[in-house]
């Protein structure tokens, strides 16, 4: 076929408002919508199937074929009832990408959304027009979700356990080789997410692989400070278990995983045969990353703490009532009471506001979520990078009446907020976004059109107090029932940290 006929050709093929950009792997074409380029669905990596499954992820293959990035690709495998019947494959390592601009001299600010979930469930697709018309260029990414994106087990003989970090930071790869052609500045990527998206965030600051990938870093409701995992290449001395006991051990919870599947003896080559819908529907609670030595050094909150986190601008808060979500984590309130352990009595005192059958739950949120951004953006100062922490208890008009900000609701602010029926949360929504353009463009999240937002310092406690007033930065948010939280992880801790 003569280059006239294919290029004619291609030419009835694309859609009437249609958008190209010649990458590595190939010419993606998306879709033009309201001045904002969508491209939805371009693979970032081979599929981590068959023989890939539990192996670190490959770069997609160049080719001479168009790909049409015109609708969302599938999610990676999870009970599909999360995503309300979206189509969901372990083949899902796939990135979407809206710009304002494809002009590659234009260096606009790149945002990279990591998903939610609890690492079991969630996908990346998301109204990423709303940061894009802000200016910015927007990328939401798949990766790897429960038992198959992390699992050690020994009959692998695979030093590495987090393949859905291992994602992640390929995709970051391909944002740093590519971006530049959708209009984005590879040196000004800023990488955020809420609640596993915001661990996620955590994680990616504590890689030494992933240093010089992102240049600000965003963590939402992440949980650092939690109690991980670990395999046998882990570092010694461990800290201890959320109940101050031996370290869970990573293989022999991969090995109780298979047995709830099958009675077949334990091999790679069957582990590899497994349904994959069996693996991640066997995992109980949230699946948690593990630390293995390799692609997880250590918990991050110990290498914050230290000083080995990535030196990148940071910002970290959580909500007023993250307990919300304590009955997903699949932790009772039993398991939780015998984590604070002899500090119980202490704890109800510093709760008494209140009720009883809220406090506990509350505490649950405070110490899974709010005590991790106390403690990584103090740790900042360790290696000099800026770092900013907020507090948010805005309740919508639809949420009046509950006992503080649910788990994940900023998330759901900062995409769809500007379509709320509640003026106020409209407000909210928009104002939040600012923050965070702002923080991509610069560095710093505050504008002249925002509330001051002063940057952590370690000696007041200081904190951005997000409610139905608007913005403020106050001190000792919660601080009294945050120091008894963190006296209890620095005891859970001291093996490690002392080392």
């Amino acid at each position: 076929m003569n280059r006239l006929l294919r290029l004619l050709i291609v030419c009835i093929a694309l859609p009437v408002h249609a958008a190209n950009v010649t990458l590595t792997q190939g010419t993606v074409v998306g879709s033009v919508i309201d001045n904002v380029h969508h491209f939805r669905g371009i693979p970032y990596a081979k599929p981590p199937v068959a023989d890939l499954r539990w192996q670190p992820p490959l770069p997609v293959a160049p080719s001479k074929a168009l790909h049409f990035a015109d609708t969302f690709a599938p999610a990676c495998l999870q009970n599909p009832v999360y995503l309300k019947g979206a189509p969901t494959s372990e083949d899902c390592l796939n990135l979407n990408v809206w710009s304002p601009d494809l002009d590659p001299e234009s260096q606009l600010p790149v945002m990279v959304w990591i998903h939610g979930g609890g690492f079991r469930v969630g996908s990346n697709i998301i109204n990423g027009e709303v940061f894009a018309e802000l200016g910015v260029v927007m990328v939401s990414i798949n990766y790897r979700l429960g038992s198959l994106g992390f699992f050690a087990h020994e009959a692998l003989a695979q030093p590495v356990a987090n393949f859905g970090l291992l994602d992640m930071e390929l995709a970051l790869a391909w944002v740093q080789e590519n971006i530049g052609q959708f209009g984005g500045d590879r040196n000004r990527v800023t990488i955020f997410g809420v609640s596993a998206g915001g661990q996620a965030v955590n994680l990616l600051m504590s890689s030494p692989n992933a240093r010089d990938m992102f240049h600000g870093a965003i963590a939402q409701s992440g949980y650092s400070t939690w109690a991980l995992p670990r395999t046998s290449n882990a570092p010694v001395p461990a800290p201890l278990n959320m109940n101050r006991e031996s370290a869970a051990s990573a293989e022999q919870m991969a090995v109780d995983l298979v047995d709830r599947i099958t009675e077949t003896p334990q091999s790679a080559h069957m582990m590899r045969s497994l349904d994959g819908m069996s693996l991640v529907n066997a995992v109980v609670g949230f699946q948690l990353p593990i630390v293995d030595g390799t692609s997880l050094p250590e918990e991050p909150g110990l290498l914050f703490l230290r000083g080995e986190q990535n030196p990148v601008p940071y910002i970290s808060g959580g909500n007023s009532f993250e307990g919300s979500v304590q009955r997903a984590s699949g932790i009772s309130d039993d398991e939780y009471r015998k984590m604070i352990g002899d500090h119980l009595g202490s704890a109800r005192t510093l709760y008494s506001d209140d009720p009883d059958d809220i406090w506990l739950t509350r505490m649950f949120g405070d110490n899974r979520y709010l005590l991790s951004a106390r403690l990584l953006t103090g740790a900042m100062a360790k290696v000099s990078s800026p770092s900013w922490r907020y507090y948010h208890d805005f309740l919508s008009s639809d949420q009046a009446g509950q006992p503080g900000t649910n788990h994940g609701f900023d998330a759901r602010y900062l995409f769809g907020g500007h379509l709320h029926k509640d003026p106020a949360t409209r407000v909210l929504a928009m104002s939040w976004r600012r923050y965070w353009v702002s923080f991509a463009q610069t560095g710093n999240p505050n504008d002249p059109s925002s509330a001051d937002w002063q940057a952590v310092d370690t000696m007041s406690d200081n904190w951005l107090l997000i409610n139905n007033e608007g913005f403020e930065s106050t001190e000792r948010v919660i601080g009294t029932k945050l120091d008894l939280i963190e006296k209890v992880y620095r005891q859970r801790v001291s093996p490690a940290l002392s080392n």
